[in-house]
C-alpha cells in the first residue's frame, strides 16, 4: 500500500499505464526467431534454401553482378595531385 492510501492498481487505474496488456499466446520476434530455430534443429521445419548464385538480367553466368556502362568511377581521377594528403608518388615515412 502507498503512503497515500492508493494501491498499485488505482494508481495505474487513475495514470494508465504506457506497459502494453498482452495476450497469453503472444510471442516477440525473439521468442519466435528462436522458436523456429529450435524447429530446425529437431527436424520438424526445413532449414530454408537460397539459390546459391544470383539470376535476372543484371548478373552473369557466374552470379557476379554486370555494372551498367559509364557507372563508377577511378579513385585516382579524384585525387588532387597537388593535394597534401596524397601520397602516391611520394615517399611514405
Amino acid at each position: 500500500m502507498h503512503p497515500n492510501g492508493y494501491t498499485k492498481e488505482d494508481i495505474r487505474k487513475i495514470l494508465g499505464t504506457s506497459c502494453p496488456e498482452m495476450p497469453e499466446d503472444y510471442e516477440t520476434g525473439n521468442q519466435m526467431r528462436r522458436r523456429k530455430g529450435q524447429e530446425m534443429r529437431d527436424g520438424k521445419r526445413p532449414y530454408p534454401t537460397y539459390p546459391a548464385k544470383k539470376v535476372g538480367p543484371n548478373f552473369d553466368e557466374n552470379g557476379k553482378y554486370i555494372y551498367p556502362p559509364g557507372s563508377g568511377f577511378r579513385y585516382m581521377d579524384k585525387v588532387d595531385p597537388n593535394s597534401e594528403w596524397n601520397c602516391t608518388g611520394g615517399k611514405v615515412s
